[in-house]
């Protein structure tokens, strides 16, 4: 997979972007990471600052300090852990969960419990305890099992209501797919726990009520029970980026459990390559039920989860795969990144390219690093083979 633009995100990745948000983009005093950057990359203070986005750069320098990519980035990782534990719930104790957002003093802005936040939570733990062992994070770890099996699992249709308190009744995919990836990465953390069978519990829940295997898609919201909306516009597109995550997560739980996913995976690729993009490889943010787009406009994020699937497709044997994620690291380069300051991006932008939003979000950071991550692991080149160790 040599290739000037994955050798150029790389470098970007390594000498830019990890130095930048590990320094510019952590408030020290507060032991806090910043929730966005304005455009000319000052930190924005009069906004919640999200669990959420702790815990996903907390994954970033956790793991980019593990695999040696960026040995510095363990100690604002530890300092915004400290800082999760101590703003966002009782005391460091979470068997009562994680605080939605807080102001940036440290003051509770929304106690909702927040399923997709959760499934963060553990994602960025199981990074965290890779990278120092402590105890004090294994029992983090099962506290916030504990109290996601207690408020958030529905016991009746299973996966996971939205929220905690005051569920919507709704159902959507995407905390479902984080909280697996969550279990796959404690799995290999903590590969004697039950976290494999976790896993495998929600691919089996995934092939039974959300994957349409004609043609290929996944849709994004259903109600109660796992059934779709048909008469609501929220039930009836895909998002070609989440394809493209979950073909990724289907083949990491392929890898450990030992177990064929090839088709799904492979229908998930090919309906958001054939129907998910622009043929200069620009991701529709939406995709409606007739496969043409329904939101034209391109987030930053799908090219990076495209890139993840392309890399680990490519490992497994697809040689079109390399073309793939060449072009999303291209794009990438080219549409988001290195603006509006040298270690920023712009996030989303319409159909012309002109941008739709008038800051930098942090959050995005989990999706890079993710997909230099995989690139690198699977990256056959000086410039992009240093991790190998999966997110």
């Amino acid at each position: 997979m040599i290739d000037s633009p994955l050798s150029r995100y790389a470098d970007l990745m390594r000498g830019v972007l990890l130095p930048f948000w590990s320094a510019e983009g952590f408030a020290a005093g507060r032991g806090m990471f910043c929730e966005r950057l304005d455009f000319a990359g000052r930190p924005m203070d009069d906004v919640p600052h999200r669990a959420m986005v702790q815990a996903r750069q907390i994954f970033v320098f956790s793991h980019a300090a593990l695999v040696g990519v960026f040995p510095a980035g363990a100690e604002p990782a530890m300092r915004a852990l400290d800082g999760l534990l101590k703003r966002f719930c009782d005391g460091g104790d979470l068997r009562d969960g994680v605080s939605f957002s807080v102001s940036s003093s440290g003051h509770v802005i929304s106690a909702t419990r927040d399923s997709y936040t959760h499934a963060f939570v553990l994602f960025a733990l199981a990074a965290a305890y890779r990278l120092t062992g402590e105890a004090r994070l294994r029992r983090a770890i099962d506290q916030t099992v504990a109290f996601v099996d207690r408020r958030l699992i529905d016991e009746r249709h299973f996966g996971l209501h939205d929220r905690h308190p005051d569920p919507s009744g709704s159902k959507s995919q995407n905390p479902l797919m984080h909280l697996l990836e969550a279990y796959l990465a404690l799995h290999e953390a903590l590969p004697d726990g039950p976290f494999l069978d976790r896993a495998g519990a929600i691919v089996a829940h995934f092939g039974a009520k959300l994957f349409q295997d004609e043609p290929g898609i996944l849709l994004e919201h259903y109600d109660a029970d796992w059934s779709m909306l048909p008469d609501e516009p929220a039930g009836q597109f895909f998002e070609p980026g989440h394809q493209f995550e979950w073909a990724w997560l289907l083949q990491w739980y392929g890898a450990l459990s030992g177990t064929d996913q090839s088709i799904p995976v492979d229908r998930l690729w090919q309906a958001a390559c054939r129907h998910g993009m622009t043929g200069d490889g620009l991701c529709f943010d939406e995709v409606g039920l007739d496969l043409r787009p329904r939101k034209p406009s391109h987030r930053l994020w799908p090219h990076a989860e495209a890139a993840k699937a392309a890399a680990i497709r490519h490992a497994s044997g697809d040689p079109r795969a390399a073309d793939v994620a060449a072009t999303m690291a291209g794009v990438l380069i080219e549409t988001f990144l290195n603006r509006p300051f040298p270690a920023g991006w712009i996030d989303r932008v319409d159909p012309d390219g002109r941008a739709l939003l008038d800051f930098v979000p942090a959050s995005s950071l989990y999706h890079l690093y993710s997909a230099f991550s995989e690139l690198s692991r699977h990256g056959r080149d000086d410039s992009t083979s240093g991790d190998r160790t999966r997110p």
